[in-house]
């Protein structure tokens, strides 16, 4: 009688181990398949949070002793700005953006102007001119500026700005319907810090889709109605002799984990002065919310192990129990001349029948499991984050901080009354990003394949353990303990 055949009358016959050893390994199955699957769904997310949220990485000019073409010049009002003989210029920002990894960029800088227009006037005073002076915002191109990004803002007429426009504005649809302006009409824009006129052509109308709150205390140019965006040319008209340049650039890279491999190569460029130039690192928004994510992954991999270590010791145990009382029959096929390599065999051949039957089945047991547990485990490690989170943002206000959030901009262009009261960012162009609350879980044909190899391991090395207590008797020795 072949070794397939005895192991299978074996099965048939002895029901009640059958039984029990099925419902272990279903078990065991269960567990390890939800965790593998949960693995894979927790990698898979986190793989779409990359795409999704990207990471970030400025670059403006180095105001520090680190810039060697940097210097102070007297602003005439007793005080003095800095200024640098290398500004963050367009072709800069062409050379970074041709590295590989990165989608997009948005420079920026803005500078206070007079116009001819009637603006809205803020609730906050202010002394002489600065009253009635407003931002003319030069961007690279407004469809990547965060305003239009962020949702505050949105073009509804026109066409949005770009790097090789000249002359043109794109304005408010307040600011032009109190202004009774159009698509093509003209309007005059008056540097605060060279004096210098220069004419635009109104090319786009925006509409406010987040408003100021009415609470807030908002000084005339940082009111969002007055906002005019302007093209970089229009800004060098504007600065006349003065170095012109953008005061950031943010670049978006389509994966975090890419980050610092792309801003090394950045900084490998060797058409730019780097000495000239900062550059600052952040995937702050990926990391807050993947968090949770890597959390969970590390968690299910320890808990694979433990059950894969626990299923083996069960099993063994089991195994080892049942093997005593198999000792006659193992003693009448040593007499026979079975080898007690096919003995093994057969014994691992008994056990493998049922897994396959046990982790055929855990593909179901498992759907309706991981999800739950995915679940459970994902929401506790968000509430853990969210405490953190929570406790950090406190101690931020005890610290004086978690107000408002002021950038001070040092730009070739900035009067004193900018460097006080300018807000650069708003808290509008500020990304946010909610951590993972939910993920689906599924179970692949791959992690039935993982299921298959880990178990399949798991029975052997409990067969073999299992055995070896008999198996390492000699013939006469089994006998004897048989009598």
């Amino acid at each position: 009688m072949g070794t397939v055949k005895r192991a299978f009358l074996y099965v048939t016959r002895k029901k009640g181990k059958s039984i029990l050893l099925f419902f272990v390994l279903l078990i065991m199955a269960t567990f390890v398949l939800s965790g593998l699957s949960i693995e894979k769904a927790s990698q898979e997310e986190q793989k779409s949070l990359r795409q999704s949220l990207g990471g970030f990485f400025t670059i403006s000019p180095e105001y520090s002793g680190k810039n060697p073409y940097y210097k102070l010049m007297d602003d005439g009002d007793g005080g003095y700005t800095l200024h640098t003989e290398r500004p963050l210029t367009q072709e800069v920002i062409d050379a970074a953006a041709k590295i590989d990894g990165i989608e997009k960029y948005d420079a920026l800088t803005p500078t206070l102007v007079s116009t001819n227009l009637e603006v809205f006037p803020g609730n906050v005073p202010m002394k002489d001119k600065y009253n009635d002076l407003v931002y003319a915002r030069t961007v690279s191109g407004t469809e990547n500026n965060s305003y239009f990004e962020s949702g505050t803002m949105k073009l509804i007429e026109g066409s949005h700005i770009t790097p090789e426009r000249s002359n043109t504005a794109v304005i408010s649809k307040d600011l032009a319907e109190k202004n009774n302006l159009k698509l093509g009409d003209t309007i005059s824009l008056r540097s605060a810090a060279t004096e210098a006129d220069v004419n635009v052509k109104v090319t786009g109308i925006y509409e406010i889709l987040k408003p100021d709150s009415p609470l807030k205390n908002i000084i005339t140019y940082d009111k969002i109605e007055n906002q005019i965006f302007i093209d970089f040319n229009t800004f060098q008209k504007l600065m006349k002799d003065m170095p012109a340049g953008f005061m950031t650039a943010t670049f978006t890279v389509d994966d975090p984990a890419r980050l610092d491999d792309i801003i090394a190569e950045v900084k490998n460029i060797s058409s730019v002065d780097w000495r000239a130039y900062a550059v600052t690192a952040d995937n702050s928004a990926y990391l807050e919310a993947a968090a949770p994510l890597e959390k969970l992954q590390t968690l299910v991999t320890s808990m694979i192990l433990v059950i894969a270590l626990v299923s083996a010791v069960i099993l063994a145990l089991i195994l080892t129990m049942w093997g005593r009382t198999r000792i006659h029959e193992t003693g009448i096929f040593l007499s026979l001349g079975i080898r007690k390599t096919k003995i093994i065999g057969q014994y691992l051949l008994e056990v493998l029948m049922i897994a396959v039957i046990a982790f055929s089945l855990s593909y179901f047991t498992s759907n309706a499991v991981a999800n739950q547990l995915a679940s459970g485990l994902l929401q506790q490690n968000v509430s853990v984050n969210e405490e953190q989170q929570n406790q950090d943002i406190q101690a931020e206000i005890k610290d004086g901080y978690g107000d408002d959030i002021v950038y001070e901009i040092k730009d070739d262009n900035t009067t004193p009354s900018e460097q006080e009261n300018l807000q650069g960012i708003e808290s509008s162009d500020i990304g946010t990003s909610s951590n993972v609350k939910e993920i689906s879980v599924t179970v692949s044909l791959f992690n039935m394949l993982q299921l298959y190899l880990i178990g399949f391991a798991i029975i052997t090395l409990s067969v073999v353990v299992s055995s070896g207590t008999v198996m390492r008797l000699k013939p006469r020795e089994i006998l004897s303990k048989m009598s």
